[in-house]
């Protein structure tokens, strides 16, 4: 028997690819009767900012994130699921395929094969690929 999802993750970083699974998403959650867990990750993995620095770029882009991620719950709540919404900064590694797994009870993550990150992902690795080797439930990789 095929087990039922009830809490999905769909890690975003406003790309196609990123969208494009978390349209995916939506339908999966839609057949599930699952609640879905939209987060944006603002990677400071390779980014040494002063303090000063880092919080006049963090309110240059908040508009636009924000704006980016409510049409996505604005767009899940018309499919009439259940969406919670995170905003983080931090390695996107770790806290999609471990932090956020253990903190939400995720059994699926529905995450983009690639996203905005090429020059990161050629100096430390793909975060869709370190999230299908780590993470404790379910991963559904999207390609487009």
């Amino acid at each position: 028997m095929l087990a039922e999802y009830k809490n999905i993750l769909v890690p975003v970083d406003g790309s196609g690819q990123s969208e494009d699974s978390f349209k995916k998403a939506v339908a999966i959650a839609k057949r599930n009767n699952a609640a879905l867990h939209l987060i944006y990750v603002k990677d400071t993995r390779n980014v040494p900012l002063s303090p000063e620095y880092e919080s006049r770029l963090t309110e240059a882009y908040k508009d636009m994130e924000y704006e980016f991620l409510d049409e996505m719950m604005t767009f899940a709540t018309n499919e009439g699921i259940e969406i919670k919404k995170s905003v983080t900064n931090g390695n996107p590694m770790t806290l999609i395929a471990e932090a956020f797994p253990k903190e939400y009870n995720i059994d699926l993550i529905v995450i983009g094969a690639t996203g905005k990150g090429a020059i990161t992902r050629a100096f430390v690795g793909s975060v869709s690929n370190y999230v299908v080797r780590h993470a404790p439930c379910d991963v559904l990789v999207v390609r487009t």
